[in-house]
C-alpha cells in the first residue's frame, strides 16, 4: 500500500504513525520506498501553484511498480468533491491504470467511498462492484480500529465518523464495497453539478482568515490534463 500524505490536513498534526500501525495490524505492507508521503499542505500548495512535477513523479513511480511487480488490481479513494487530496488520489490511480495498460499490463481498478455510506445501496444496484462480507470478528476489529483512530485525533475526523455511524448504523461497515473505477470529471473536463464541498469549505476558511487561497476544481483539472499527456 502507498500513502500520499501524512494526514496532517490543514492543522499540522500528522496521522501517519497511526495509519501505519493500522496497516500492520491488518497484515498490509506499506511501501514508502515507492512513494514517500508528504504533508497535505505540500499537495495543496502544488495544486494552487499549478506545479505538477511531484504528481508526475508519483505517476511514473507507481506505474513502474505496478508493472515490475505484476500487480493485477489497483484500489484507491474515489473522487467525491469532498477532499482535494482524495480526488487527486483517484486521478493518479486512473492514470496509473491507463499507463500500465498502454505498456501492455492491463489492471483492474476499483474505488471506495471515503465519505457517506460505505456501501450505498443505490450504487450497488446500478454499478459494477465487488463486495467482501466480513466475519463477525473482522467487523468488530474494523470498528475498533475506526473508533480508536478517530477518537485519538478527535475534531472533524471523529465528528464525521460518529455522524456516519449515527446515520447508517455500525452494520453498514460489515462489508467492503469496491466499485469499478470511472474517469473523474477532472479527466473529462466536466463541470460539477454543484459546487464541491472543498471549495465551499475553502471559501469559509478564507473568509475566516485561516486560508489565503481556495483550491478549486480547476486546479485538479489542470493536474489531470498534464498527467493525461505525461507519457513515461
Amino acid at each position: 500500500m502507498v500513502v500520499l500524505t501524512d494526514g496532517a490536513g490543514s492543522n499540522g498534526v500528522p496521522r501517519l504513525g497511526s495509519t501505519v500501525d493500522n496497516l500492520e495490524r491488518a497484515g498490509a505492507s506499506w511501501l514508502p520506498q515507492v512513494l514517500a508521503p508528504v504533508a497535505d499542505t505540500a499537495i495543496y500548495q502544488a495544486l494552487l501553484d499549478g506545479d505538477t512535477a511531484m504528481f508526475a513523479r508519483w505517476l511514473d513511480a507507481l506505474t513502474a511498480h505496478v508493472i515490475e511487480q505484476n500487480i493485477e488490481c489497483i484500489v484507491a479513494d474515489e473522487a467525491e468533491d469532498y477532499n482535494p487530496s482524495h480526488d487527486l488520489c483517484r486521478v493518479l490511480a486512473n492514470q496509473v491504470a491507463l499507463q500500465a495498460k498502454a505498456n501492455g499490463h492491463p489492471v483492474l481498478s476499483f474505488g471506495y467511498p471515503t465519505v457517506g455510506h460505505p456501501c450505498p445501496p443505490a450504487r450497488l444496484a446500478a454499478e459494477e462492484h465487488v463486495v467482501v462480507e466480513l466475519g463477525v470478528q473482522e467487523w468488530r476489529s474494523k470498528l475498533d480500529d475506526l473508533y480508536g483512530y478517530t477518537r485519538s485525533f478527535g475534531g472533524q475526523l471523529q465528528r464525521e465518523f460518529e455522524g456516519f455511524i449515527a446515520e447508517f448504523g455500525a452494520e453498514a461497515y460489515g462489508r467492503e464495497c469496491l466499485f469499478t473505477a470511472q474517469p473523474t470529471r477532472y479527466e473529462q473536463a466536466e463541470a460539477p453539478a454543484t459546487k464541491p464541498f472543498f471549495e465551499s469549505a475553502g471559501e469559509e476558511r478564507v473568509a475566516a482568515g485561516i486560508y489565503k487561497h481556495v483550491i478549486r476544481g480547476a486546479h485538479l483539472q489542470a493536474v489531470a490534463e498534464h498527467l493525461r499527456g505525461h507519457a513515461r
